[in-house]
């Protein structure tokens, strides 16, 4: 477009190569932001000759322009996810779910560029009006890849997100953690406590879901490891620092105990979950008997 193309040269002979005071410093960083935006949206942007011409003039490497596109692309892209989800149900303004799908796919080798963050955070929280899953798998499982070698950093929200929408990047972040556990020379209970807290998984616990599978995971390798004492470490630490976490949510977030428990006796979850310094030390015999009194009860209503 001719008329575009005559307002960016306008822009470059506005532009001050030896800028002499904060007004013209001001002009110019004005100036190169236009000038990105608007050769990021023009149709000739893939032109190289024409798009190095502007480049040059600017006093920009390949580099900064490249750098100034990914984060224009970014800004675009994530500003209409959130408006399509602002606006729901309005069909005509919102994003189809192949489009969502080719932009995550288009994330994949990007992904641990910083200034991607923020479409990788938007991206995870979306989800549209579909009931499939509208996200690449190749993606998802490139960000828990990323997010568990420690390759980019994530909102809480967003990780969870990821786990409740993806099974394999759960199961694989359960087991990384073990294995992280297993391979490490940890020497105390806190240290134990900071690996797992560290990996996010008590508090994505918090939601049932995400709750049960980990429960299953550790139930499973208890039983390979003939109930080992590693495992039973664990597993109680994991626990407290789940009680913590569920404990520390907001009521009104909050599900009840039997959502983590559906098929369970639901007295004996009570008590099994009450804490030591809950009740006097008077009472703690008591409170053990209680329970194995209905651990009795049940193994004899089964048998």
């Amino acid at each position: 477009d001719e008329s575009q193309k005559t307002l960016m040269w306008c822009l470059c002979c506005l532009y001050s190569s030896e800028p002499q005071n904060a007004v013209e410093l001001k002009a110019n960083s004005w100036i190169r932001s236009l000038l990105c935006h608007l050769l990021c949206s023009s149709k000739w942007e893939s032109n190289e000759a024409e798009t190095s011409t502007f480049i040059s003039a600017l006093g920009y490497t390949s580099a900064d322009y490249y750098c100034h596109l990914v984060k224009n692309m970014v800004i675009s892209l994530v500003t209409e996810l959130r408006e399509n989800q602002f606006n729901g149900l309005n069909i005509q303004e919102s994003t189809s779910a192949s489009r969502v799908n080719a932009v995550s796919i288009f994330c994949v080798p990007l992904i641990t560029l910083p200034d991607l963050t923020p479409l990788l955070e938007t991206l995870l929280l979306y989800h549209g009006g579909s009931s499939k899953e509208i996200l690449s798998s190749e993606f998802l499982e490139a960000v828990n890849e990323a997010f568990l070698k420690k390759k980019i950093s994530l909102p809480e929200s967003a990780v969870f997100s990821l786990w409740l929408r993806h099974l394999p990047s759960l199961e694989k972040a359960t087991l990384h953690l073990l294995d992280q556990l297993f391979s490490t020379q940890l020497n105390s209970l806190e240290e134990v406590a900071h690996v797992i807290k560290d990996s996010l998984l008590p508090q994505a616990a918090s939601h049932p879901a995400i709750f049960r599978i980990i429960n299953e995971i550790f139930k499973n390798v208890l039983m390979e490891t003939d109930g080992s004492s590693e495992v039973m470490t664990i597993i109680q630490v994991f626990t407290q620092l789940f009680l913590q976490a569920h404990q520390n949510e907001y009521k009104q977030h909050k599900f009840p105990l039997k959502a983590y428990f559906p098929y369970h006796h639901q007295p004996l979850v009570r008590s099994l979950i009450r804490r030591p310094f809950d009740l006097p030390t008077t009472h703690w015999s008591q409170h053990l008997k209680h329970i194995s009194d209905m651990l009795k009860a049940l193994v004899e209503d089964t048998n």
